[in-house]
């Protein structure tokens, strides 16, 4: 699962060389984000490097930028009136981090990590780059959450993916519902998927669109579907993702929900690796799309682009 922790602005500021070990341990293809705890955490860290020499706190907000992606919203109410750590503790028993990473550890939490002694063999720092989960809709938008969360751009490929099907369907309400729990509306939604025989003419599935998604794209969002063929000796279109502007998942299965009885193994994607198949559907540079792009409203009507 990706893990979210509380890390002390000024472990991170306080000292460059700490600050360049930790912040390398944490993105979305680690498995390991930082809460924005407070919001404005970055600035907390910039104040923290406010004794630094210029070069070292140039050498702080250089490596900050470079880690902004692995940085994830908290929502956790916090209090100025109290120090980082009071205030990380108090949220243990209210919305609690993975664990939190801080300058000291008088009271001998267990959930407490000395940043000193982060290191990637320390149990509670370890985290999973694979996982299985049930094959459920359920268990599928939980485990992808924080990219469902956080995400500006979220494309479903999956060569068998179909609006028609009640278990695609399924897996397609959780995460929307998930995406629009957490506010994130305006993000943009895409299924790529195989186009052949078997599926209807785009005609037909415009009209059983608003039947099959009745209730399905919650309020203020929308979801535009892409049908592409593979080239003569081109890329087969058979792996199964979820890719985003934050990063990506194999997803071994697919987003069938066929139900709880299977399972599904889903893998973390290098930045590389998912920046490279985004390329791919995003300009047609390894398929050729097929028919017009479907885009499906909350009130389940289609506009062709």
């Amino acid at each position: 699962m990706l893990l979210e922790f509380g890390l002390e602005p000024k472990v991170v500021g306080a000292d460059w060389r700490q600050c360049k070990y930790l912040l390398e341990k944490f993105g979305f293809d680690r498995g390991r984000l930082i809460a924005a705890f407070p919001k404005q955490w970055q600035r907390a860290v910039h104040e923290a490097a406010a004794d630094l020499s210029d070069m070292d706190r140039k050498r702080v907000e250089t490596l900050l930028a470079r880690a902004k992606s692995a940085l994830v919203r908290s929502g956790r109410n916090y209090d100025p009136e109290l120090e980082w750590f009071a205030n990380a503790v108090a949220q243990q028993a209210v919305s609690p981090f993975h664990a939190i990473i801080a300058d000291q550890n008088s009271d001998g939490r267990d959930d407490v990590l000395v940043a000193a002694d982060v290191d990637e063999e320390v149990p509670l720092f370890q985290s999973s780059h694979g996982w299985q989960v049930q094959r459920t809709g359920a268990a599928l938008a939980e485990a992808m959450g924080p990219l469902l969360s956080y995400s500006r751009e979220i494309w479903f490929v999956d060569p068998f993916f179909s609006v028609l099907e009640l278990p695609y369907v399924e897996t397609l309400r959780t995460c929307l519902a998930a995406v629009a729990a957490s506010g994130n509306v305006g993000a943009k939604l895409q299924i790529h998927y195989r186009e052949n025989d078997r599926r209807p003419p785009t005609d037909e599935l415009e009209r059983r669109i608003p039947r099959s998604l009745a209730g399905v794209i919650p309020a203020g969002m929308s979801i535009s579907l892409h049908a592409w063929a593979e080239r003569d000796a081109g890329e087969d279109m058979h792996a199964r993702y979820l890719l985003t502007d934050r990063g990506g998942l194999s997803v071994e299965a697919g987003f069938s929900a066929v139900g709880p009885h299977q399972n599904v193994d889903l893998h973390l994607l290098t930045p590389q690796v998912c920046e490279a198949k985004r390329r791919a559907f995003a300009d047609g540079a390894a398929y050729k799309q097929e028919g017009p792009v479907l885009i499906i409203g909350s009130d389940c009507q289609v506009t062709r682009r």
